[in-house]
């Protein structure tokens, strides 16, 4: 099963954790500005499980998101490579957009 994990840079980690999750459950019954599903696969769906962990799901890929105090940890797997950069490219697109004004940067090793 293809892994990737990115470490952003933060010192606001739970603020844009409760944001990427929320932006991907709005998308849930529609098309969104980052997160879309493919053809015949289910919308996102994500949920904040506390404070400092979430989950995202983008058909059978998944990202989990830990915060910390200086980073948001990003930990993306799915059953195959073209899966998993779908949900690499808008996991980084919108957390890149919500934190603009910080500068975040996702860079996936």
């Amino acid at each position: 099963m293809p892994t990737a994990e990115a470490h952003v840079a933060t010192d606001r980690a739970g603020r844009y954790l409760q944001q990427l999750c929320s932006h991907a459950s709005r998308l849930r019954h529609g098309p969104g500005h980052g997160f879309r599903s493919g053809r015949g696969q289910p919308g996102p769906s994500a949920e904040a499980t506390s404070d400092t962990t979430g989950r995202i799901t983008l058909g059978t890929a998944r990202c989990e998101l830990t915060a910390g105090p200086t980073e948001l940890a990003l930990r993306a797997e799915a059953d195959d490579e073209q899966q998993l950069r779908a949900l690499q490219e808008a996991v980084t697109r919108t957390l890149e957009r919500v934190g603009r004004r910080d500068g975040l940067t996702v860079v996936w090793g």
